[in-house]
């Protein structure tokens, strides 16, 4: 039976001989009562391709499906070119140029990423709902990881519940760090409800970063920072939180230099564990043209 996106063929493992079709996936993919429950109400199970109950024993060589049910892309498309670093059955990876709006807004209708993607799926003949798996600010660049069905969604959500994603991003900030690599352990929260603006609150919610410094220059830096936790804002707001805000990052450093008009924060690394295969693989993004070109000025100055 041909592979598709929307289907999920496993071949059972003698370690999994004689027990309930349900508990193997489980297991194997660490798939959700949630993702069970959807299962049966849009899609179904197959064992040695008749139809079958989640509760089914199976027993070694025999062949598990799942048919998740079809989707629909739901974004109109758009030709913007995109850069595809990694795409398979389940995800899309993709390098995300600055001041692009991930999802369609009422200021953003056609010129968005999720429209970039329609179109590039539209292309293929791919037909998948498109489910972001991680968030970057509109003038953040770089990775940016797309889920092609419930089942890829579901898994590596959980990969990032339980810190096992990856993720590092570069970041050109002001001033020298006495500490050339420390950790910053404080709460981010929102002072005032329906604010944009995040700060370091004694009542925010746990945020973690740590960070090394690459390269010195003129009163500025090139950082690489790791996220423990993912909260929004999170690596601007504990930076300037340590009197080194991001270059360009009007919204936490009034003052910034002129040399660039967004922040200087590009998503530069993303490790985890495809879903079907479970091989942990690690994805580099280029920086961009606006970031080289930052660096190049830092470098003269």
């Amino acid at each position: 039976m041909k592979e598709n996106h929307h289907r999920l063929n496993y071949k059972v493992e003698s370690k999994y001989q004689g027990m309930r079709i349900k508990d193997i996936l489980r297991e194997e993919y660490s798939m959700s009562t949630r993702f069970f429950k959807n299962i049966k109400d849009n899609g179904f199970i197959l064992l040695n391709n008749k139809k079958t109950e989640w509760y089914k024993t199976a027993w070694e060589d025999d062949i598990i499906t799942v048919e998740m049910g079809e989707e629909k892309i739901d974004a109109a498309p758009n030709p913007t070119p995109i850069d595809i670093i990694y795409e398979d059955h389940d995800v899309l990876l993709i390098n995300k140029k600055p001041n692009m709006v991930v999802h369609p807004t009422k200021g953003h209708i056609y010129d968005t990423l999720a429209n970039a993607i329609a179109y590039h799926w539209e292309s293929e003949g791919i037909s998948c709902k498109i489910r972001f798996v991680n968030r970057i600010d509109m003038d953040t660049s770089g990775l940016i990881l797309i889920a092609k069905n419930k089942f890829a969604h579901q898994n590596i959500q959980g990969q990032m519940e339980t810190n096992k994603v990856k993720k590092i991003y570069w970041a050109f900030i002001e001033g020298i760090l006495n500490e050339k690599q420390g950790t910053i352990n404080a709460p981010i929260g929102l002072a005032l409800e329906g604010d944009i603006k995040r700060s370091v609150l004694k009542e925010g919610r746990n945020s973690i970063t740590h960070y090394k410094v690459i390269n010195e220059y003129k009163n500025a830096s090139l950082v690489e920072i790791e996220l423990e936790t993912g909260r929004t804002h999170q690596i601007r707001v504990h930076m300037d939180y340590i009197g080194h805000p991001l270059l360009g990052d009007t919204l936490y450093n009034k003052e910034s230099s002129k040399h660039i008009i967004r922040q200087a924060l590009h998503a530069r690394i993303l490790g985890f564990k495809l879903p079907r295969s479970g091989k942990y693989e690690e994805f580099l993004a280029d920086l961009p043209e606006d970031l080289l070109n930052l660096k190049i000025r830092l470098e003269n100055r």
